[in-house]
């Protein structure tokens, strides 16, 4: 299993204001505050840490099958600049995350040996549908090229707590993906 996230940072400066202690003591731990608060990029290690949590949030639901809303229940670890750990409960999630001027991307992972194929682009619409419309298409033709099957017949479903599922003609694949997009930004990871 698999999450990613993506944070397009010119998009998060216009969407909010993390330096709101409210919004620190709701999202992280006192161990990340500190982490940002020593940080000499804060805006970009906010950005990071989220983007780790959501990430691991995803393959942790894809994992368990159940939801939540408790961010200060994952708890990030950094082991270098682009690696962390992402802690929820008794479980470990390996981070990979890609900083850039523009974006933060991160991918989660059960262990540091599971190969991961990514792709992360641009979108020049920042309209939601638009993005996922083309984000999806992005990702089926990936999968379309590298198993070798036939676009047409690869679709989307989500279940019932709202995880992503690969079908081709009907029949569902055992693909595990992950699927992200902000601002300007969108990525995939399978």
């Amino acid at each position: 299993m698999i999450g990613n996230d993506i944070v397009d940072l010119k998009h998060a400066t216009t969407g909010g204001n993390w330096e709101c202690p409210r919004f620190l003591e709701k999202v992280f731990t006192k161990k990340e505050e500190a982490l940002i608060f020593a940080s000499e990029n804060q805006h970009q290690t906010v950005w990071l840490l989220w983007s780790m949590k959501e990430a691991a949030y995803k393959l942790h639901v894809q994992k368990f099958k159940k939801r939540f809303f408790n961010p200060t229940r994952l708890e990030c670890e950094l082991i270098s600049e682009d690696k962390g750990i992402v802690k929820i409960d008794d479980n470990e999630y390996f981070t990979a995350s890609t900083l850039t001027e523009d974006y933060v991307y991160t991918i989660a992972k059960q262990n540091n040996t599971q190969e991961v194929y990514t792709s992360v682009f641009e979108t020049k619409k920042e309209d939601y549908k638009i993005q996922s419309d083309l984000l999806k298409e992005r990702f089926l033709k990936a999968i379309s090229k590298t198993k070798g099957l036939t676009f047409h017949a690869l679709k989307i479903e989500k279940t019932a707590i709202g995880i992503p599922q690969v079908f081709y003609a009907s029949k569902q694949l055992s693909i595990s993906f992950s699927l992200t997009h902000c601002g300007r930004f969108s990525g995939f990871a399978y």
